[in-house]
């Protein structure tokens, strides 16, 4: 069998220090429910934005890990209680601090899929109504593609599946929000 050539570390090559800085909107939602009877469970759904900030390193070429920094918000003008829907605003936010791993299965090229797990916050908030902030898990899965403008950095798009789940207990009512979000992001990595 023929000697396969070393792969050359350095430039147009997903090797090395990796930081990725996306900016996204998307469609997303929630649910808030509680254990108690005389608390209502609500849910919503409406448009958002998300954040992201990974930083890691590349073991071998073409696989990047890391600590990865995702913030989600998602904004509603209704929410739906028993099955009606009641007006009024419904504002809801989720962030993460994880794990990340992204694979590029060519390190020489673009397409790029991986998944995120870690510590999640999520808070629900309806205007001049009920609040929640919890803590929790939050999970996220992404594909895209990244176009090389330079040796070490490229920029492209990336579809992106995120949410969470977080609890909160007050006054002996435990709660829990489930808040979640498809969205699409322009990307920026060093890599």
């Amino acid at each position: 069998m023929p000697v396969l050539p070393p792969v050359v570390r350095g430039g147009r090559l997903h090797d090395g220090f990796y930081l990725r800085l996306a900016l996204g909107l998307g469609a997303g939602g929630g649910l808030v429910s509680s254990d108690s009877r005389s608390v209502g469970d609500y849910s919503f759904g409406g448009g958002g934005g998300a954040f992201d900030v990974w930083l890691g390193g590349t073991p071998t070429p073409g696989l990047a890990m890391g600590a990865a920094l995702s913030l989600l918000g998602v904004n509603s003008s209704a929410r739906r209680v028993a099955g009606n829907r009641i007006p009024g605003d419904v504002s809801a936010s989720t962030g993460m601090l994880g794990y990340f791993v992204d694979v590029f299965p060519d390190p020489e090229r673009g397409f790029h899929f991986g998944g995120a797990l870690g510590v999640a916050s999520g808070n629900a908030e309806v205007k001049d109504g009920a609040k929640f902030e919890g803590g929790g898990l939050g999970l996220e899965a992404w594909t895209g593609y990244e176009f090389w403008v330079s040796p070490q950095w490229s920029v492209g798009g990336m579809v992106r599946l995120a949410g969470s789940v977080t609890r909160q207990k007050s006054d002996e009512v435990s709660y829990e929000a489930s808040i979640g979000a498809a969205t699409l992001s322009f990307t920026a990595l060093y890599h």
